[in-house]
């Protein structure tokens, strides 16, 4: 193998203009693009240049007219060391490294979440998280991800994780929904990373998103009124039913009070409904302003007509 336990390395640079031979002695270390670098490390560590022959981070050695130089030692240092003292020790592995050198080598290349795409504030810093807790440089997985799904989120985000396990629930646990299908930390538009708001959970649900004529200002975060649909569900789970913040009425009536009439008109019989009985277009109705159900009049047995003073103002 090139030069691996050899005590004196020599190299010889000849300067064309002055003729001068210099001789460089061991321990010296390599100079970035010089493919004798990686044959050495593949030496020992057989493959590892193939998880990354797809990604940008493939090696220059391995392809003509490289547009970056990547070697091993570009993430490794101590090389010449290791390959006297060939031990975990004597070398610079990212994965095991703390944070903030992590973040110092990723970013010699990359720049950061929090300079990039984020709002300015990213909660990650300063808890020891580092490229290497979300990314695999010799991983195969889109961005490189050490899970394809996040489910590497759950290790520190124990308390979201056991909200999945309520009774209502999106099905993470299932792995039919992964953290980054919401929480896109590069391209955030707030500290929970969540994409657009309301705009995310309308790319799975877009029945519930209108456009509507008449639109419950609940349902939409970008008005004043609104909390979009966190202001109602919780997105993870919940003890009720359809992720629902509070049970039954209690959750419509934390922002609306209850009309004195519906206690006393049509006999007092509408007393007993819950509000989502009349008012089930509650994300918003092409024809009603009030965002009753197209169908009350028939459910409550009074025609179509029935319910004509209300249903078309």
């Amino acid at each position: 193998m090139l030069g691996l336990f050899k005590i004196i390395r020599i190299c010889s640079l000849v300067l064309g203009l002055s003729g001068i031979i210099v001789f460089v002695p061991a321990g010296v270390p390599y100079a970035q693009g010089s493919a004798a670098a990686d044959e050495d490390c593949l030496g020992c560590h057989e493959d590892y240049d193939k998880g990354l022959a797809s990604t940008a981070h493939r090696l220059a050695s391995t392809i003509d007219k490289p547009a970056t130089i990547v070697e091993c030692v570009s993430c490794h240092a101590g090389v010449e060391t290791h390959f006297d003292e060939p031990d975990r020790g004597t070398i610079d592995n990212p994965a095991v490294m703390d944070a903030a050198r992590v973040e110092k080598l990723c970013t010699t290349c990359h720049e950061s979440h929090l300079q990039t795409q984020t709002i300015g504030f990213d909660p990650h810093v300063g808890q020891n998280v580092s490229c290497t807790s979300c990314h695999s440089v010799h991983g195969t997985n889109d961005k490189l991800l050490i899970d394809a799904a996040g489910s590497f989120c759950g290790s520190c985000h124990v308390a979201v994780v056991n909200d999945f396990r309520r009774r209502s629930n999106h099905p993470l646990i299932g792995a039919n929904v992964g953290c980054i299908d919401c929480h896109g930390f590069a391209q955030g538009s707030g500290p929970d990373y969540g994409h657009g708001d309301a705009v995310n959970c309308s790319r799975c649900h877009p029945q519930q998103a209108g456009p509507f004529l008449f639109e419950h200002e609940a349902t939409s975060s970008f008005t004043p009124e609104g909390g979009g649909c966190v202001a109602c569900h919780s997105p993870h789970g919940s003890s009720n039913d359809r992720l629902l913040t509070q049970p039954d009425d209690r959750l419509c009536l934390q922002c609306h009070m209850a009309p004195p009439g519906h206690a006393t008109a049509h006999g007092g019989n509408l007393a007993a409904f819950a509000c989502v009985a009349c008012h089930s277009e509650i994300h918003g109705s092409y024809d009603n302003l009030y965002l009753l159900d197209p169908q009350l009049g028939d459910k409550l047995g009074t025609g179509p007509q029935g319910c004509f003073c209300h249903y078309y103002r």
